[in-house]
């Protein structure tokens, strides 16, 4: 029997990646979206992961928006949501996940942390 204390890590494409500095720390992310059961619902998902150290990837998942009627669009085929995540949710979101345990600079498999559009966007809407 062999037993290893190697733990895989996933790297994140830095390609089609943004970058984004919170508390000092480097980190790059995606956010994707996919198509729900309904139309004009949205999933969105962000993954992240530090930049420099490609330690466990953060993925947050449970958000979820609509698409702006196609009318209303200004972008081909109604690429425009009514709630996006912007470089504050991510901070927030990243912040929430490493007071939660996640541990960015170690390797390991995916934090996944679920969350809610009122645990991101309640703020949003007092604007």
């Amino acid at each position: 029997m062999f037993a290893s204390n190697f733990r895989e890590t996933i790297v994140l494409p830095r390609a089609k990646s943004n970058r984004i500095e919170i508390d000092s720390q480097p980190y790059h992310y995606i956010v994707s979206e996919s198509a729900d059961t309904h139309a004009d619902i949205v999933v969105l998902t962000l993954t992240m992961q530090h930049r420099v150290e490609n330690g466990a990837i953060l993925r947050v998942v449970g958000l979820h928006t609509c698409r702006v009627p196609e009318a209303e669009s200004k972008f081909y085929m109604g690429r425009t949501v009514t709630h996006s995540l912007e470089p504050r949710h991510v901070a927030q979101l990243a912040r929430f996940a490493i007071a939660h345990g996640w541990i960015p600079t170690d390797s390991g498999p995916p934090f996944v942390l679920q969350v809610t559009n009122a645990d991101i966007f309640s703020d949003d809407n007092q604007k």
